[in-house]
This record gives structure tokens, C-alpha cells and sequence, in this order.
């Protein structure tokens, strides 16, 4: 089932994403990225973030197997995550579908996002077209290597 988040999840909510980077990430970056980058601390205000912008979250038997949100005023997708034991079984994909169409409902045109290396080929099967590769400095101070892709909606 695909409800809206609730500050009661946002802590699994953040392992859902840490256990993602760990287990996802590690096939296109280094393990000193990978380390970093899933090691950092939840950020303060996180879980205003998640409920401000609608965050969705895919639960079954009361277990949360995936999450992502999407930025309306920014017209991108700002997360979408899976537990590892759950990847590829299309909960990803069906909770991309639902934010897209929240997207196209709000009137925008063309939703961007920032990929990891590793997902720029389940956002590809959704449509994105990659553009360019970029880096991105993670507030902690490290660069992780990401390709800004973009999908139009109307």
C-alpha cells in the first residue's frame, strides 16, 4: 500500500535510505564514498521535509519497503529509495509513478532529478533522459558523482 508519510516513520524512513546506499551504491563509487555518504547523520528538520512535501511511502504488513518525494515548488524528484531486499520488485517503480503523477497534477511540465550512478538505469525505464554528469558536495563536505536527468510530463 502507498499512504503518506508520518513523523513515526521518518526514522525507518532514513534507514530505508542508508541501507539503499549501502547495499546499491557500492557496484559505482568507492567504499570510502559509499562509507560517508551512508554514515551521515539525519538531518535536522528532516522529517518536516518528508511531510511538507508529501512524502509517500510503500508499506506491506506494516513494514515500510520504500519511500521518495518530490519537490513541487523545485519541480524535481528529490528522493526514491527501496530496502536492498526489496529491489527490483517494483515498488520503486510504483511509488516513481505516483509522485510523477502528483507532479503532472501540480502543472509541472518537466520533472528533474539528480541520479546516483547505479539508478541512472531504473530512471532511464522511467523516462528521464540523463544530461549531464555533475558532482555534488554532500553538506559534510564529500563529492559524489551524479547525472541530472530530466522527464517531461505533459
Amino acid at each position: 500500500m502507498i499512504r503518506k508519510v508520518t513523523t513515526a516513520d521518518v526514522s525507518r524512513v532514513w534507514q530505508i535510505r542508508t541501507q539503499a546506499i549501502l547495499h546499491s551504491c557500492c557496484s559505482h563509487y568507492s567504499h570510502e564514498t559509499v562509507s560517508n555518504w551512508s554514515s551521515a547523520p539525519m538531518p535536522n528538520g528532516f522529517a518536516d521535509v518528508l511531510v511538507h512535501h508529501g512524502a509517500l511511502v510503500f508499506e506491506v504488513q506494516n513494514q515500510l519497503l520504500a519511500f521518495g518525494f518530490v519537490d513541487i515548488q523545485q519541480r524535481r524528484l528529490e528522493a526514491l529509495f527501496v530496502t536492498p531486499d526489496c529491489a527490483g520488485k517494483g515498488y520503486g517503480k510504483l511509488i516513481a509513478g505516483e509522485l510523477l503523477l502528483i507532479a503532472k497534477r501540480a502543472g509541472v511540465k518537466q520533472l528533474t532529478l539528480s541520479s546516483s550512478l547505479n539508478a541512472v538505469k531504473f530512471y532511464q525505464g522511467l523516462g528521464f533522459v540523463a544530461k549531464e554528469e555533475t558532482l555534488w558536495v554532500h553538506p559534510l563536505g564529500f563529492e559524489i558523482t551524479s547525472v541530472v536527468m530530466a522527464k517531461q510530463l505533459s
